[in-house]
């Protein structure tokens, strides 16, 4: 997040925590302000700042919603930036750990301790809706179409909540009662996804692509269908590179296609090197076509520092 954004909720923080007597008064009006300062974090092109930025940015906010613990929309950045900490820079940092041999499994460990603090959040603001999460498992739709509305925030506040029991659900499949919640996930993922396909910029279209590929036929999954999510979020969102790195690790890695994945790599490569020009000064001015939608940069820099890790570990890969 740009230091801006940081010191103005430091400076908010300090002003609201000084003020017992219009504490709760104060950051109910302020929540709109905060949800557009966290905003600022998706504008960010250095993934190592966003890394560092993180956690000190969701403790401030948590502060805050100390003092008005029903905030719809802290609820909401809370439960976005949770799950952004754990898919982000936890699961990078799990994948570095797994790829190069580590005996330690700490990074998984901290990616579901995030998820699970970002599902809790859901959880809440959930509950500020009057929804009640054991009433999802039968009535997924009705109860999501009833209660919410088709404003953004509720769509990814619904997206956001099941990604984060999804990327549980991800990391511990032999829990067969986290396994028995995969549909609940589905079916808010399908209420969220229906109403706005293009969530996101092709944050649908990655988790049907990994839905389908990441479970065998035989279990009902279906790998091609999985295959054309992720090519058909490729071409509608061609600037979103973390579709192609979703590619690679969820469909052509599993299903060991390493021609697939030199092609896919090949492309990468290209577009390392144009972000790397076009973001470390030189003389040479560089007018990217990608530089289009300011709001990507989360998800480009996110891809390029996956690119390093699959370029880094490809001989283990395979």
């Amino acid at each position: 997040m740009r230091n801006n954004s940081s010191l103005y909720l430091v400076a908010l923080f300090v002003f609201l925590t000084s003020c017992s007597s219009f504490n709760h008064m104060a950051v109910s009006s302020s929540a709109s302000l905060m949800l557009e300062a966290s905003s600022d974090m998706e504008t960010e092109v250095n993934f190592e700042n966003t890394k560092t930025a993180l956690v000190p940015n969701l403790k401030l906010l948590e502060g805050l919603l100390s003092q008005a613990p029903a905030n719809s929309k802290l609820l909401f950045t809370l439960t976005k930036g949770y799950t952004g900490l754990a898919f982000m820079v936890n699961e990078s940092d799990m994948f570095e750990e797994e790829w190069s041999g580590k005996k330690t499994e700490e990074n998984k460990r901290q990616a579901l301790l995030n998820y699970t603090r970002a599902f809790n959040y859901g959880l809440r603001y959930l509950e500020t809706k009057d929804i009640n999460y054991e009433n999802l498992f039968t009535q997924t739709e009705k109860i999501l179409t009833k209660n919410l509305s088709r404003a953004q925030i509720d769509l990814e506040a619904v997206l956001f909540t099941a990604q984060s029991l999804g990327g549980m659900i991800n990391l511990q499949k032999d829990n067969m009662s986290l396994i028995a919640q995969l549909s609940v996930v589905k079916d808010m993922f399908d209420w969220a996804c229906k109403i706005n396909p293009d969530l996101n910029f092709g944050a649908c279209e990655i988790f049907y692509g990994a839905y389908e590929s990441g479970r065998p036929k035989m279990l009902g999954g279906h790998p091609e269908l999985g295959k054309a999510h992720f090519l058909n979020a490729i071409k509608k969102f061609p600037n979103n590179w973390l579709i192609r790195t979703s590619y690679l690790q969820y469909y052509l890695i599993p299903l060991n296609d390493e021609e697939g994945f030199a092609r896919e790599m090949d492309v990468l490569e290209n577009i390392y090197k144009n972000f790397e020009a076009n973001n470390i000064y030189s003389a040479k001015k560089i007018e990217p076509d990608w530089n289009l939608e300011p709001h990507l940069r989360i998800y480009q820099s996110l891809a390029m520092k996956r690119y390093e890790l699959l370029n880094k570990y490809k001989k283990q890969l395979f």
